[in-house]
C-alpha cells in the first residue's frame, strides 16, 4: 500500500515525500528524471518494520513542481535541508542513486552534520562534459521515459527537458576535490554494479578512496541500478550496513 505524500514548504515550491515506519531515520533520494517511489518504494516498505523510512521526491520530479526553473543539485539539496528540518530531524542515513546519490555528496561536503552515514549507489564527485550526449542518448528505460510527473502535464517534452537540464547541471556544478570529499566524515557505504554504462566503476572507486570512512559494495551482473535490477542483493547489503551504522 501506498502511502499519502505530504508537502514540505520549500523556496518557490513544496517538497513531496512519503514516510513509512519508526525508528532510526534512513531518508532516500532517487535517480534522475524517476520519483521517489519508483527508486525506493521496495526499500522504503521492507526496512519500516525496523527504521523510519523517508522517500523524497526531488525538484522537477514526482510531486515535487519547478515552478522556476532550478532544477540542479543545489536546489535538491537545499530541498532536502527543508524536509529534515520539517520533520525534526537533525541527522539521518542519507541514501541516494544517481543523481540523488551525487546531490547527497554535494551537499554534505558543504555541511556533513546532516548524515548520520551516507549510501551512495551509482554516484560520482565529478560531472564530465566529454559524456553528456552520450549519457544523453542513453538507452534510457521505457519506464522512465514515460514516468508522469506534476510539471509533465501537457508537455510531451518534459522529460527531455528534464533529462537535458540534469545531465547540464552534473557537468557545471559537480566538481568535488579530494578536500570536499574528505569533509564527509560519517560512515559512507558505496555501491555500484559491474556493468553500469552511465557512471564508469572508477567514479565509484574514487569515492571510495577520498571519502574517509567508506566501504565499497560491488554488485556482480549489474547495471546503473543496481538497487532495481538486483533488490534481494542490494537489501542485504543495505540492512548489514544499517546494523552497524543507524543507531549511532
Amino acid at each position: 500500500m501506498v502511502p499519502p505524500s505530504f508537502l514540505v514548504p520549500a523556496p518557490d515550491s513544496r517538497v513531496a515525500y512519503r514516510e513509512r515506519g519508526s525508528g532510526p531515520a534512513v531518508v532516500f533520494l532517487h535517480g534522475g528524471t524517476g520519483t521517489g517511489e519508483y527508486d525506493w518504494a521496495f526499500a522504503a516498505e521492507h526496512l519500516a518494520d525496523r527504521y523510519r523510512t523517508v522517500v523524497v521526491d526531488m525538484r522537477g520530479h514526482g510531486e515535487t513542481l519547478d515552478p522556476t526553473g532550478e532544477i540542479g543539485m543545489t536546489r535538491f539539496g537545499l530541498d532536502l535541508m527543508h524536509v529534515l528540518r520539517a520533520l525534526g530531524l537533525s541527522r539521518a542515513v542519507l541514501v541516494g542513486f544517481s543523481a540523488g546519490g551525487n546531490t547527497l555528496l554535494h551537499f554534505l561536503s558543504r555541511d556533513p552534520s546532516w548524515a548520520t552515514a551516507i549510501v551512495t549507489v551509482g554516484a560520482s564527485a565529478e560531472g564530465d562534459a566529454s559524456r553528456v550526449t552520450e549519457i544523453m542518448t542513453g538507452p534510457w528505460p521505457r519506464s522512465l521515459r514515460e514516468m508522469p510527473h506534476a510539471g509533465s502535464k501537457d508537455n510531451p517534452e518534459y522529460w527531455a527537458e528534464l533529462r537535458n537540464a540534469l545531465a547540464r547541471d552534473w557537468v557545471k556544478n559537480l566538481s568535488l576535490d579530494a578536500g570536499s570529499l574528505s569533509r564527509i566524515t560519517c560512515p559512507a557505504l558505496v555501491v555500484h554494479g559491474d556493468n553500469d554504462l552511465i557512471q564508469p566503476l572508477r567514479y565509484s572507486e574514487r569515492l571510495v578512496h577520498e571519502l574517509p570512512n567508506a566501504e565499497f559494495a560491488l554488485i556482480e551482473n549489474a547495471g546503473h541500478s543496481v538497487h532495481l535490477e538486483h533488490p534481494e542483493t542490494f537489501l542485504a547489503v543495505l540492512e548489514a550496513f544499517l546494523a552497524r551504522v543507524a543507531h549511532r
